[in-house]
């Protein structure tokens, strides 16, 4: 399990102030914390473990999420059916068409992860149509 810096420097921070070498204000204020959370974070402390200072929700999906299935059919689609349409007419037909209630936002972001994913991999130019 990896850290990052910052979370390395909460486990310094906060360890040293279970053990009584700072104080709450200043290690509130070396994490650019409230003493509230420095107390919080002082509770969940656990000596012999990291957990306690990653967030609950770390690697887990958003609830609100687009599922792989969805963008895999709309990505099917813009291939096929809906190749050469722009972001706006895309998101258009995939609402009246194809009963898909997506912002344009979505479809854009969605097309636009795909074509970085085929350009990483060095993909053949035109395999995704930019819209």
């Amino acid at each position: 399990m990896e850290l990052s810096n910052r979370e390395l420097q909460r486990i310094k921070v906060i360890e040293n102030a279970v053990a009584g070498r700072v104080t709450v204000k200043q290690a509130s204020q070396l994490l650019n914390l409230s003493d509230r959370q420095i107390k919080r974070l002082k509770r969940r402390c656990q000596p012999e473990q990291v957990d306690w200072v990653r967030h609950g929700n770390r690697g887990k999906e958003k609830p609100w999420g687009l599922g792989e299935r969805v963008q895999q059919r709309i990505l099917e689609l813009v291939r096929g059916k809906y190749a050469g349409f722009n972001d706006s007419h895309l998101r258009e037909k995939l609402v009246e068409v194809e009963h898909l209630t997506l912002s344009r936002k979505t479809v854009r972001r969605v097309l636009r992860r795909a074509k970085n994913r085929l350009s990483a991999e060095a993909a053949s130019p035109g395999a995704l149509t930019p819209g």
